[in-house]
């Protein structure tokens, strides 16, 4: 009867980090290998959905394809839009009104990003979203 008692109590552990590491992440897309999130502290304010990811802070014009752009808004709706970034790094969301939204670039081998963006007209002309992913699970 012990030892049924102290296997439940196991996965009841169990199943509560995976819960919590969901949670961290939301709706957004994980990478098979994902481990660490990295999140950048001040929003971007942008007028659209335009960006460039870029290999390693001491490399960074050397671009990233292949990461996957996610924006989840606004402000509490669940709506997810993305984007792919091309053999340039770059990436573009078309269509995605004013407000504020969750980010999150993902690839499969790199650290992942989170944040959040804010869709504005009052926004720079040329403000785009710049991040640097690393390399590392």
């Amino acid at each position: 009867m012990r030892g049924t008692l102290l296997l439940l109590a196991v996965a009841s552990i169990a199943f509560s980090t995976n819960s919590q590491q969901v949670d961290v992440v939301g709706d957004f897309t994980r990478s098979p290998t994902e481990n660490i999130i990295n999140e950048i502290d001040q929003p971007f304010v942008v007028r659209s959905v335009t960006g460039k990811m870029t290999l390693e802070p001491d490399r960074p014009d050397e671009p990233l394809a292949d990461v996957l752009f996610e924006i989840e808004g606004p402000g509490s709706e669940r709506k997810i839009r993305h984007a792919t970034t091309d053999a340039r790094g770059r990436f573009k969301i078309g269509r995605v009104p004013q407000g504020t939204y969750k980010f999150k670039a993902t690839r499969d081998g790199f650290q992942s990003v989170m944040g959040t963006v804010t869709i504005s007209a009052k926004a720079p002309q040329d403000a785009a979203i710049t991040i640097v992913m690393q390399v590392g699970v």
